[in-house]
């Protein structure tokens, strides 16, 4: 039992090294590509429709739309299409229908920073601790607070009012507002909404096959050169004889103070859990591009190629898909408008490749709200799974989604499973008395964690300073507010990666006895 034990504990760490390797090595073949000079899209260069679901971005909505529209890419190919919905309406009109109680939880929080957290979503998080000072203070505190709810202008209205003066400053750049008017749906309800129209909205020579749709959600604030580097993948695979490719992957890094953030120790825990992101960015997202990417180049027997070929996950800030391979596939699905879109694209075989160039976006401004975020893409790890075993669209592919069900289900199962049976292998050392293994271990681990925090720092100091653009509320890993502690706290990370399928499981087991249904998806802003 020791001897297993020791081997599950080594074999975590070793799989933990081999991932940091993956990453330094992927991020220097991205800083190289990204250093060759990239030529101006010619004729060629495909049209892209960007879209951009919001809801309740009253705060954010004018920084991604401004920014999107400054990308450096020819104005008559590029295509921003905001969506709003009428969800925020509906739970606006919930939110004053609760008011009395929402009052009293206000009123009974021990300071206006933790009130001002229960506010955040129902108005805009920059100004949630100002109302709630407000309504803790006024004499007639509902009023107050119902005045300050229907005073503050919905994403609809902000996006009605914005548009029409970022089309004034790029006249040639086509923005459009839609708005999805069914009041149930998530994300991915808004986006397929939009892509069900965009027939309507492109021009005649917007071929779908030549077309790539891009989703930015409201904290987006993409490198500047981003679609250049999207049209010279094009460009490559039409030199080379190839159809372009099917999915282009930019990759999100959450390196920009969110506004909703409050200072304190659980603050500086979040800035190093999305430090320490870069490692899965790096090691797993982008090196399974790169490796699908060269693997397609190589002269393989089928079979060999499809045990080989990596599972690639769609990430939803920056993914672009053809528009023809996007609706063939279904387009977006719940719960996860992204992931299920990597898991078909591979079970399909089609082509991938990754970005030299990065999308800075905001990190998690609550602990609850990683954990929220975390246990919704557990779930969307489960569905799709179950998609690709029971979906005879998906099953058609045949040994291509049966070898992606198999990589993705073993994943899946170790997210859920692995801090059980690390946690249990302690346990076993530490009751068996075998204690110069386990510190053994223990030692050489909380080395690779330094190394590992080091490492990643570093990574997130070059990546911000070759980040073309824009930089509002830039968060680099080296000062504002004691950053010496950024790498202790590095050490929690295994704990906060784990928190979304706990709080699945522990959901889907208490589920009967609960009140209300578990919320899941981002942090409203």
């Amino acid at each position: 039992m020791n001897t297993l034990a020791t081997a599950v504990l080594w074999t975590v760490l070793g799989w933990g090294v081999l991932l940091t390797g993956r990453a330094v090595v992927t991020a220097r073949a991205l800083q190289a590509a990204r250093r060759t000079p990239v030529p101006a899209p010619g004729e060629g260069a495909p049209h892209v429709a960007l879209l951009i679901p919001a809801l309740r971005e009253q705060d954010l909505l004018s920084e991604v739309v401004g920014a999107v529209a400054r990308l450096d890419y020819p104005s008559e190919l590029l295509h921003i299409v905001v969506i709003t919905t009428e969800r925020e309406e509906r739970d606006r009109r919930d939110h004053l229908a609760e008011l009395p109680d929402l009052e009293r939880l206000l009123r009974a929080a021990p300071d206006d920073a933790t009130a001002g957290a229960h506010l955040s979503g129902i108005v805009p998080s920059s100004r949630a601790r100002d109302v709630a000072a407000r309504v803790r203070t006024a004499t007639e505190p509902s009023r107050v607070l119902r005045d300050e709810i229907t005073a503050t202008p919905t994403t609809r209205d902000v996006a009605s009012a914005l548009l029409p003066d970022i089309a004034a400053r790029h006249p040639k750049t086509a923005l459009h507002h839609l708005h999805y008017d069914e009041p149930s749906g998530a994300k991915s309800s808004q986006l397929v909404y939009a892509v069900e129209r965009l027939g309507d909205l492109l021009p005649r020579d917007a071929v779908p096959s030549r077309t790539y749709v891009g989703v930015y959600d409201a904290d987006s604030q993409p490198d500047r050169t981003t679609l250049r580097h999207l049209a010279h993948e094009t460009d490559k695979a039409h030199r080379a004889g190839h159809a372009p490719p099917t999915l282009v992957q930019q990759l999100p890094l959450q390196l920009r103070r969110p506004h909703a953030a409050r200072p304190g120790v659980a603050d500086l825990v979040l800035r190093a859990h999305a430090v320490a992101d870069l490692r899965r960015r790096m090691g797993v997202e982008a090196h399974r591009l790169r490796a699908r990417a060269r693997l397609r180049a190589l002269r393989l027997p089928d079979g060999l190629r499809t045990a080989l070929a990596p599972v690639v996950y769609g990430i939803g800030a920056g993914l672009f898909v053809r528009h023809d391979k996007l609706v063939l596939i279904g387009m977006y699905e719940e719960p996860v408008d992204d992931l299920l879109v990597g898991y078909k694209l591979s079970a399909a075989g089609e082509s991938a490749v990754v970005l030299p160039v990065h999308n800075l976006v905001d990190r998690y401004a609550r602990v609850g709200a990683l954990a929220k975020a975390y246990s919704l893409v557990a779930l969307g790890s489960v569905a799709g799974c179950l998609r690709l075993l029971r979906d005879p669209a998906l099953r058609a592919y045949g040994p291509r989604n049966t070898v992606t069900l198999v990589k993705e289900g073993l994943d899946t199962v170790w997210w859920f499973l692995g801090p059980p049976c690390v946690a249990a292998a302690v346990a076993v050392l530490t009751v068996n008395g075998a204690h110069r293994p386990l510190l053994t271990w223990a030692v050489a681990a909380a080395a690779y964690m330094v190394l590992h925090a080091l490492i990643s720092m570093s990574l997130a100091t070059r990546f911000l300073e070759r980040h073309e653009g824009a930089r509002a509320r830039a968060e680099p890993p080296v000062g504002g507010g004691a950053p010496g502690l950024l790498l202790p706290l590095m050490l929690l990370q295994p704990v906060l990666h784990w928190l979304g399928p706990l709080r699945l499981a522990t959901a889907r087991a208490l589920g009967p006895l609960a009140r209300r249904p578990l919320a899941m998806g981002k942090t409203e802003r």
